[in-house]
C-alpha cells in the first residue's frame, strides 16, 4: 500500500513537473502589467507586413489562457497587432452540422470572435475550410455515420470502416455544400469586410507519400483533384455571396463596375514544413503544374480564368501560400527565406501564417538566443521585401507563452502577466533597424557532459522528480509537437525501481523530441541513448542553424536498442540539438541518455563526424552526400548554398 501511495504521489508529481501548473488555475488572480507604454507593431511594421496573432475566446473550452474574454489581453492585441487568426474556432470540428442543409452551422465562439473582430475593425484571416483534422468524420460517412469496427466515432484521427464511406460524388457534393455555407454564414452574418483571407486547405502536402499527398479521406475518396474542388468551391462561393449580400456592405450589385475588392478574401494554401525542399517542390508542383482540370474538361465555371491551363493557379482560383514557422532558435533562416522566394516566384503573395520559435535549453541563455533570433529572423524578412519579395503578413500564433500549443517551448513574445520578453525588445530593435542591443548571455546553458536516466532521487525533502525542460529534453517539430511524459511502464536503467523512461507520444511521424546541446558548441561530443519503438527504424542526428545531419539510421528491433555516436558542433553555430525520431508516429521511449565532451587524443574523435566546412573541400557526387546524409532532404540545399558562398 505504501508503494501504490508514493507511486501515485509521483505520478501527480510528474504531471505537474512536465506540463508546469500555470493552466491549473483559471488565472483570475493573475495580475497584468500596464503594457500602454509597448510599441505598436503593427505600425512599426507597416511598411512591410501585416503582423497577425491567433487568438481563442474564452468561452469555448472555458480556458482562462485564451484571448478574447480577456480585456487586457483583448486592449493589448487591439494596440499591437492589425491581424487576427482565430486558433480553433473556424475549424470544421466545431462548425459542420450535418443537420444543417448547409451543413454549416457557427460555432458560438466562432461568432463572438467575429463580432469582436467587427466592433474593433481587426481584419481575420479564417482558419480552416478543409483539413484532415480536427473535422467530424460524418462528413465522410453515409447517412452522417462514421464507424469504427461498426461502432460510431467522432474521433477525426480513427481508421474508419470502408463500408460506411460515402461515394466520390456525394463527398464532392457535401464538400461544396459546406464551404458555400461557411462563405455564406460569413457575408450574410455582416463579416464580408472582416475575413480578409481564407486558408481553404491545410496541410494535404506529405512529400515521402506516393504522389505527395497526406492520405486523407478527402484524397482517399475524391482523389488528388479534391485540392482544386476545394480551391473552385471557395472562388465559387466568395464571387456568389458577394454579390447577394453586396448592400450589406454598401455596394451596388447592379453597377457592372462595383469594386467588390474590399469584401473579396484572399485564398490561401497553407501548411508546415513548408521550407524543407522536398516539401516546398511538391507544394510548387500541386498549385502551379499539375492540370487537375486539364482543357477544363473536368469541371466548368464562371470562376475559373479564360485561357486557364487546369492548374489552381492558371485557372486563377488561389491568391497565396502560407508558411505556418514552428520553429525554434537554431534554425536555419536562410534555408527559410530560400523558401520564401521560391513560393513568391510561384504565386507572389505569401503570408507566414503561424510563427512561434520555441527555445532551446533553459535560464537566460535559452530567451537570449530566442530573442536573437526573432531578431535575425525579422531583419531577414524585412530585407526580402525590400528586394521585391511578396509577404504581406506575418503572424504570430498566439500572444502569451502560457496559451501556447508548445507551451514548454515558450515560443512568444509575452510572458502570462503580458510583460515583455526579450523576444519582444529584439522584434522593436529590428523593426527600428537598430543593432542587436541585449546583454550576451549566450554563454550558459549546459557545458558539461550530460547523464540522465531518468529516476527520481531521494533525499530529506523526498522524491526529486527529473525535469524534462530543466535537462534541455523537449518535443521537436515544426508542424506538430510530441507529449513528452516519465513513465514506469517501461524502463531500461538496470536496478531501477520503479524504473522510468520518457514517452514520446505523438500523432504524426514529424513530432518526435531533442536535447539541447547548445552548451557544448565547438566541442566534440559523444553520445549514447537507449530507444524502444515498435516502428521499423530509429533516427538519431543533431541540429542546429548550421544545418541538421542524421547520425544513426537503424532498424528497429522492437526491444530496448543502444545508438551511440560521436560528433563535432562548429563553433560558428548559435545553438544545438541532438534529435530521437522514428520513421512511423507510433510512440517511442527514451531512456539513459549520456552525452560526453570528447578530449584530444580520444580514439572517438577519429571516426566523429564533423559538419564543417572541410567536408565540402570539392564537388560531392549525390552518392557521396547520400553516404554522408542519408534521407536528408536538405543536406544537398546546404552544399549548394555553400559553394554559391564561394563566389558572392
Amino acid at each position: 500500500m505504501k508503494r501504490r501511495i508514493i507511486s501515485a504521489i509521483l505520478a501527480f508529481t510528474v504531471a505537474l513537473t512536465t506540463f508546469g501548473t500555470s493552466g491549473l488555475d483559471a488565472s483570475a488572480a493573475t495580475q497584468y502589467v500596464d503594457t500602454t507604454g509597448y510599441t505598436e507593431l503593427d505600425d512599426l511594421y507597416s511598411d512591410y507586413f501585416r503582423i497577425g496573432v491567433a487568438v481563442q475566446a474564452i468561452d469555448h473550452w472555458n480556458d482562462p489562457t485564451a484571448e478574447i474574454g480577456n480585456p487586457d489581453k483583448e486592449d493589448l492585441i487591439d494596440r499591437c497587432f492589425n491581424s487576427m487568426t482565430f486558433g480553433n474556432e473556424l475549424k470544421p470540428a466545431y462548425n459542420f452540422d450535418p443537420k444543417s442543409e448547409t451543413l454549416f452551422t457557427v460555432d458560438r465562439a466562432a461568432e463572438e470572435l467575429l463580432i469582436w473582430a467587427k466592433e474593433h475593425d481587426m481584419p481575420v484571416r479564417g482558419h480552416t475550410l478543409v483539413w484532415h483534422s480536427q473535422v467530424n468524420p460524418a462528413i465522410f460517412a453515409k447517412d452522417f455515420k462514421a464507424t469504427v469496427n461498426g461502432k460510431e466515432t467522432t474521433d477525426w484521427d480513427a481508421k474508419l470502416d470502408e463500408d460506411c464511406l460515402v461515394s466520390r460524388d456525394e463527398l464532392i457534393k457535401r464538400l461544396k455544400t459546406y464551404i458555400y455555407g461557411a462563405i455564406e454564414y460569413t457575408y450574410a452574418g455582416g463579416f464580408g469586410d472582416v475575413i480578409y483571407a481564407w486558408d481553404v486547405v491545410n496541410e494535404a502536402v506529405d512529400e515521402k507519400s506516393e504522389g505527395g499527398f497526406r492520405n486523407s479521406y478527402w484524397k482517399q475518396i475524391i482523389g488528388p483533384e479534391f485540392l482544386y474542388y476545394s480551391f473552385l468551391f471557395a472562388r465559387e462561393a466568395c464571387v456568389k455571396y458577394s454579390r447577394e449580400y453586396a448592400d450589406l456592405y454598401g455596394i451596388d450589385s447592379s453597377d457592372p463596375d462595383a469594386d467588390y475588392s474590399a469584401i473579396m478574401p484572399e485564398l490561401f494554401y497553407n501548411d508546415y514544413n513548408e521550407w524543407f525542399s522536398a516539401k516546398s517542390e511538391v507544394i510548387v508542383r500541386f498549385i502551379s503544374e499539375d492540370q487537375f482540370n486539364p482543357g477544363q474538361s473536368m469541371i466548368k465555371s464562371d470562376v475559373i480564368a479564360e485561357g486557364g491551363n487546369g492548374t489552381i493557379l492558371g485557372d486563377g482560383l488561389i491568391d497565396g501560400i502560407g508558411m505556418q514557422g514552428h520553429l525554434d532558435s537554431t534554425q536555419n533562416i536562410n534555408e527559410y527565406t530560400r523558401a520564401l522566394e521560391k513560393y513568391d516566384e510561384c504565386i507572389g503573395n505569401v503570408h507566414i501564417t503561424e510563427l512561434d520559435v520555441g527555445i532551446n535549453g533553459n535560464g537566460d541563455a535559452a530567451y537570449y538566443k530566442q530573442a536573437q533570433f526573432y531578431y535575425k529572423f525579422f531583419t531577414a524578412l524585412m530585407d526580402e521585401v525590400d528586394n521585391g519579395i511578396g509577404l504581406s503578413c506575418v503572424t504570430f500564433w498566439g500572444l502569451t507563452d502560457d496559451a501556447s500549443w508548445r507551451r514548454g517551448a515558450n515560443p512568444l513574445l509575452f510572458n502570462a502577466n503580458l510583460s515583455a520578453k526579450s523576444a519582444y525588445d529584439a522584434l522593436v530593435m529590428a523593426g527600428n533597424r537598430q543593432e542587436f542591443a541585449l546583454e550576451d548571455v549566450s554563454g550558459g546553458g549546459n557545458s558539461t557532459d550530460i547523464s540522465v536516466d531518468f529516476e527520481p532521487e531521494e533525499d530529506t525533502d523526498g522524491f526529486n522528480i527529473v525535469n524534462l525542460e530543466q535537462i534541455g529534453l523537449m518535443s521537436r517539430g515544426s508542424g506538430h509537437q510530441s507529449k513528452l511524459m516519465l513513465l514506469t511502464t517501461q524502463n531500461h536503467t538496470e536496478g531501477a525501481n520503479p524504473g522510468y523512461a520518457v514517452r514520446v507520444s505523438r500523432s504524426e511521424s514529424d513530432a518526435t523530441a531533442k536535447l539541447d546541446l547548445s552548451g557544448l558548441v565547438g566541442e566534440y561530443v559523444k553520445f549514447e541513448v537507449w530507444i524502444l519503438t515498435e516502428d521499423p527504424t530509429v533516427v538519431v542526428g543533431f541540429e542546429g542553424d548550421g544545418g541538421i545531419y542524421d547520425l544513426e539510421r537503424t532498424s528497429s528491433t522492437g526491444d530496448w536498442q543502444k545508438i551511440s555516436g560521436a560528433f563535432r558542433i562548429p563553433e560558428d553555430w548559435s545553438g544545438a540539438s541532438l534529435y530521437f525520431e522514428t520513421d512511423g508516429a507510433g510512440d517511442f521511449f527514451l531512456d539513459d541518455i549520456t552525452v560526453t565532451k570528447l578530449k584530444e587524443g580520444d580514439p572517438e574523435i577519429t571516426d566523429a563526424y564533423d559538419p564543417g566546412p572541410s567536408q565540402a573541400t570539392g564537388a560531392l557526387s549525390e552518392e557521396e552526400i547520400a553516404e554522408i546524409q542519408p534521407d536528408n532532404i536538405t543536406f544537398w540545399d546546404r552544399i549548394v548554398n555553400w559553394f554559391k558562398g564561394l563566389f558572392d
